[in-house]
């Protein structure tokens, strides 16, 4: 695979739509090829594909199995199990959008026959490759023992994409799981969950392990739109933006002084982190979705490399299977 990774990675993107859009420019920027672009509205492929073929199904890819390095699965959930089975038969290593499949069965199935080819089967939770978020996780140390962390997400996508409100929380639910499994002090498929539903397009969910509370709180109707995850340690704090991939880190001295300049440093640190990142994006071109191009770009050399891929299959499995117990609470 190291030639490969020196003649650049051969992708092809299925969907083409927005995530699709995305998906291509992160290949890009991981150093890779798109040779192809495939959509069932052929002429949407072609927009996206601009040099590289286009086709409306894979079948149009039969046969090229030596052309194709990745595929990128950018398509709505009811067909990722097919189109991930089709890329597998292809003996391309993939990278889907969440979740991979339906449920925690067909997501084991999956991993098993990725596994048998010696393939990669990478979910995009692009949450935990933001600096952010690799910054927290990598001085986890100065959090002392975790108290709480809470996720919480509050989206207009059921108003912009028609989504029913509540099949679009159970979208989402994998990303605070994704991350909850970087943190957490125990496996991820340990956590019991209480889960409440208020109202359609609303889910709160609570568990504790070690006297660490995990909560997730998505909502289709709360505004403004937001996505962020609170820490809460023994010996300090933090706040994670995660639709700008920005963390800040919260001393937990607990003095007047502190007490009293606390809202000023908070503020201060907020924008000067918020303003560092977003310039670092402006300069990259990075527009949305922080972390999906260092998530693409892991996969990539791992495919490369012959190294372990950036998300373990048992990490993979244990978010399904988390997701699963919490949609059968």
């Amino acid at each position: 695979m190291s030639s490969h990774r020196k003649l650049k990675l051969r992708a092809v993107v299925l969907g083409a739509g927005l995530m699709g859009r995305f998906h291509a420019a992160a290949i890009a920027s991981a150093g890779g090829t798109l040779v192809a672009v495939v959509d069932p509205d052929l002429d949407r492929a072609r927009t996206l594909a601009g040099g590289a073929e286009a086709f409306a199904s894979l079948e149009g890819l039969r046969g090229r199995e030596a052309d194709i390095d990745v595929v990128h699965v950018c398509a709505p959930l009811p067909v990722h199990v097919e189109l991930i089975e089709q890329a597998i038969a292809l003996d391309a290593h993939t990278i889907a959008e969440k979740p991979l499949a339906p449920d925690a069965a067909a997501t084991a199935a999956l991993i098993s026959a990725a596994e048998e080819r010696g393939l990669m089967l990478v979910p995009v939770h692009q949450f935990l490759f933001q600096p952010g978020i690799q910054r927290l996780l990598t001085g986890r140390q100065r959090f002392g023992t975790l108290v709480r962390c809470l996720f919480e997400s509050t989206t207009a996508g059921a108003d912009t994409t028609g989504f029913d409100p509540d099949e679009l929380v159970h979208e989402i639910l994998p990303h605070p799981l994704a991350l909850f499994s970087r943190f957490a002090p125990v496996p991820l498929e340990e956590l019991e969950w209480l889960v409440v539903r208020p109202a359609p397009g609303e889910l709160r969910a609570i568990a504790h392990a070690s006297g660490t509370t995990f909560e997730i709180v998505i909502s289709t109707r709360g505004r403004p739109t937001r996505a962020r995850l609170e820490l809460v340690g023994t010996r300090a704090s933090a706040q994670a933006d995660l639709y700008h991939g920005f963390a800040i880190v919260d001393r937990g001295a607990a003095t007047r002084l502190r007490k009293a300049t606390r809202p000023f440093t908070l503020a201060a640190a907020t924008l000067g982190h918020a303003g560092g990142n977003l310039a670092v994006r402006v300069a990259r071109g990075e527009t949305a979705y922080p972390g999906l191009r260092e998530l693409v770009r892991r996969t990539y050399d791992a495919v490369a490399s012959g190294s372990p891929p950036p998300i373990a299959p048992r990490e993979t499995l244990a978010v399904a299977l988390a997701r699963d117990a919490i949609l059968g609470s």
